[in-house]
């Protein structure tokens, strides 16, 4: 005879966004209100006490080896709220279909007006929001989790007038013109090069231009962990150079770097980690000897700033970051708003229900008023 936990299971279904997906899995932010239900199927008639659905976050640093078993690590409870789908000592009574014996109970969640960290798993760091479905019964507890995908929302904008920085190496010197310098993820970086060589030698006719954009994760509440940092997106492209009547070379070139559709969106309000970007294009030309001696001129961490709002989208001043709120003696954030469980589609800041009304007949206005 099975057990309970093998006779009754549990899960967790999200309804269908049809907004902010990454990789079509949607993305909830501030205010958004998300719906769902606790799926419940059993083979056999069981007792069932009670069905009950919680939602949390935490953010934690994983224990991390800083000096022969010397570890740091540390865990703060963003929120946790529950409800009760149903409860049988309030004789609720559960439809179970009669084909396949499951029951589905619906849920609606609005997130608070606040800026929290954006989810993330990492080797250092993590933030995760939870949903976890709970079927009491009178001898154990039924259980399941599913993640949710939560990111704040971050301003982007276009520069008011182009970048324009210039480096010069030896004989070889280099223009970047660039007109935004914050992005969204899936956008593309695009800029501008200029790049002249003086003198006649037996370097090659042609240079390599390398696009990098370099994430930086920072651990703000420990010092002793080393910030890790990751190449998210790169490419390569040569650019062969036309010969002037001064004794030397140039070329120009438009390029673009593809960014990723799950990259991060930076964070410099994290209690515990801070979330940068920095772009680094390098341009060289190999020199005599098969490249021996290459002449390079790079420009070295230029800020990125990664968004999820796209540019001319305003952040309300309603919003608030989340380490504006204390953390208690129990690591977890105090008065902090937490999500709500809604009864209805009745959610706070929703429009009204829409009410068709038939307008005056318009030969009657006429009647009235001649």
């Amino acid at each position: 005879m099975p057990s309970e936990k093998e006779a009754c299971s549990v899960s967790i279904e999200l309804l269908p966004e049809f907004g902010w997906s990454i990789n079509g899995q949607p993305v909830y932010g501030p205010g958004s209100v998300f719906q769902g239900y606790v799926k419940v199927k059993c083979l056999e008639n069981i007792p069932l006490e009670s069905i009950r659905i919680a939602f949390y976050a935490v953010e934690t640093i994983p224990p991390f080896d800083v000096h022969f078993g010397t570890l740091r690590t540390a865990k703060n409870t963003l929120f946790s709220v529950q409800l009760t789908l149903w409860d049988s000592k309030k004789n609720d009574t559960l439809n179970f279909d009669q084909n396949d014996g499951t029951t589905r109970l619906p849920f609606i969640i609005q997130m608070p007006m606040v800026q929290f960290p954006p989810s993330l798993s990492h080797t250092l760091y993590r933030c995760d929001f939870q949903l976890i479905a709970m079927v009491n019964t009178s001898s154990a507890i039924i259980k399941t989790e599913r993640s949710v995908l939560c990111m704040p929302y971050v301003e982007t904008h276009l520069l008011k007038t182009p970048m324009m920085i210039s480096v010069n190496k030896s004989s070889l010197s280099a223009q970047l013109k660039m007109s935004a310098t914050e992005f969204v993820p899936s956008d593309s970086i695009s800029l501008s090069l200029h790049v002249g060589q003086l003198g006649t030698s037996k370097r090659t006719e042609y240079v390599t231009v390398q696009l990098k954009l370099i994430r930086t994760v920072t651990i703000k509440i420990f010092d002793d962990i080393p910030d890790d940092e990751k190449t998210v997106a790169s490419a390569l492209h040569k650019l062969l150079l036309i010969p002037t009547s001064s004794n030397g070379s140039y070329c120009d070139g438009d390029f673009t770097l593809q960014l990723p559709a799950d990259l991060s969106p930076s964070c410099d309000y994290g209690n515990m980690v801070n979330i940068s970007y920095r772009l680094q294009v390098k341009v060289e030309q190999k020199g005599p000897l098969g490249g021996i001696w290459n002449y390079t001129a790079a420009f070295e961490d230029i800020p990125v700033t990664i968004g999820t709002l796209g540019y001319g989208i305003r952040l309300s001043d309603e919003f608030n970051t989340y380490s504006q709120y204390k953390i208690g003696d129990n690591n977890r954030l105090v008065d902090v708003p937490v999500p709500k469980f809604m009864k209805t589609i009745e959610y706070e800041d929703a429009l009204p229900l829409y009410d068709s009304v038939r307008l005056p007949d318009y030969d009657l206005i006429n009647a009235i008023t001649c």
